[in-house]
């Protein structure tokens, strides 16, 4: 092979190498971030209005996110199915079908999204509002997460050691194999939480207001709980819970700006497990509530 023969297949195979790796960069499914200091813990934050989130810790040091829009695609071989459809659609839609007799319907499922690194804060944004899209995610064991959805999703996270801020509407929230601290809040939807160690530092809570409340921790865990039930449900702990029997007191002082003094007790149980020690805030409006000692 000639100087100028090897030269040349050397550019093609240069060329094919940098075309698969900008294919790969620019997958519409999937991306691969780094952090800008990888040694240090991260966060990656997500909303979504209409989808999940399912997010992952493993041994490594990028995150990976995969958007799997919902729905179906229609491809160029189908037709609409008139006859099918024609209960449900009113006559502005009837009339687009007899302008469009005939030909054939194209859709797609893809849903717009990107993703943002800025001084080791990773943010996720979708164009979920236009339709159901659900977000996986790996993330190194340390990071801390920040996650919010809204309708027709569900939010699972395990395998993670960095700080949890979960949130949801209309749909539940599980947290599998944590360690670390977690918040967690829900509308509908149950709340399950399994620690494999916790933050001593950090106060917690995990609130629903229609659903269960659902808490795994460590036997030698130390903790004070505040354990509510607004409407109708049953508490049940396989730890030994000393309960205090003095009710929560709550002052509200708005004298002093022309208003009124009020003192109000609430309608909490309280107690600690392992002598106290963490605050850990667990409540339902309709549900039950469950401490669970892990085996």
């Amino acid at each position: 092979m000639t100087t100028m023969k090897k030269v040349f297949f050397l550019l093609l195979v240069l060329a094919a190498a940098t075309a698969a790796l900008w294919s790969q960069a620019a997958s519409p499914d999937r991306v691969v971030v780094p952090f800008s200091d990888p040694g240090k813990p991260g966060l990656v934050k997500a909303s979504l209005i209409n989808g999940g989130i399912i997010v992952k810790g493993y041994d490594g040091k990028e995150v990976i996110v995969e958007a799997k829009p919902r729905g179906r695609v229609i491809t160029a071989g189908d037709k609409e199915d008139d006859e099918t459809e024609e209960d449900e659609i009113d006559d502005d839609e009837d009339a687009r079908k007899v302008k469009h007799a005939g030909m054939r319907r194209l859709t797609s499922n893809s849903i717009g999204w990107s993703v943002e690194e800025d001084n080791n804060v990773i943010k996720i944004e979708t164009s979920s509002w236009k339709g159901s899209i659900d977000l996986v995610v790996q993330v190194p064991w340390a990071t801390s997460l920040r996650l919010h959805c809204v309708n027709g999703g569900n939010i699972t996270i395990e395998n993670i050691r960095g700080e949890i801020e979960a949130e949801n509407v209309n749909g539940g929230i599980t947290l599998s194999r944590i360690s670390g601290s977690a918040v967690a809040q829900t509308v509908n939807g149950d709340i399950r939480v399994s620690f494999n160690k916790i933050d001593p530092g950090k106060a917690m809570s995990m609130v629903t207001l229609n659903g269960d409340v659902d808490v795994t921790l460590p036997a030698e865990t130390k903790a004070t709980f505040k354990l509510k039930i607004d409407h109708q449900g049953e508490i049940y702990s396989d730890f030994d819970l000393a309960v205090k029997s003095t009710p929560q007191k709550a002052v509200e002082d708005k004298r002093a700006h022309g208003g009124r003094y009020r003192v109000t007790f609430e309608n909490t149980v309280s107690g600690s497990i392992n002598g106290g020690g963490q605050e850990i805030t667990l409540k339902t409006f309709n549900g039950d509530i469950l401490l669970r000692k892990a085996k």
